[in-house]
Order: structure tokens, then sequence, then C-alpha cells
């Protein structure tokens, strides 16, 4: 059987717009060095590697920006073909 899935809060201080790939990084480096996500990315919205559901909605990390002072919600953009924390398998 698989793991359950559990949400994990993490407070991150940003100085403007970033973007999800931004503060994943952010956390990442700051709060929690076993965050997996995929760090790669075009930059132009084209490959999905930084797909991830934005408050129920699929979106690119790349190119999204989040608002200093909101509270967000992030999940695995595929959770049926997940493989740990934001990371899925592209081709299911």
């Amino acid at each position: 059987m698989g793991k359950a899935s559990y949400a994990q809060v993490y407070e991150v201080e940003a100085v403007g717009e970033m973007t999800i790939w931004e503060i994943l990084h952010k956390i990442y480096y700051q709060h929690d060095p076993t965050l997996a996500f995929r760090r790669y990315r075009c930059g132009r919205r084209i490959c999905r590697s930084c797909e991830v559901k934005l408050d129920g909605k699929v979106v690119r990390g790349c190119a999204t920006l989040l608002s200093p002072g909101r509270k967000y919600s992030l999940e695995p953009a595929n959770p049926s073909s997940l493989i740990r924390d934001l990371v899925f398998e592209f081709d299911k």
C-alpha cells in the first residue's frame, strides 16, 4: 500500500511577487531540504516539468506568480502517478 497523503505548511517571506518555482526553491533551501519537486525549468511554459495544482487548478510553476501576504495551497498536478511530494510521472 502507498503512503497516506498529508499537508505540510510553510511560511515563506516574499519581497514582491515570486513564481511558484522560486517559492519552492526558497522552501527547499531555507525550510525543508527533503521537499521533492522538479528543479529543472524551461522558463517558457513548454516542458511541463514544473506543473503543480495551485488552489485546485493545474498551472505552470515557472510562470505563475504568487503575491506576498496570501495563503496558497500547492498539490501534485497528477496525484494518480505521484512519485513523491510534487513529482509525478509524465507518461501516465
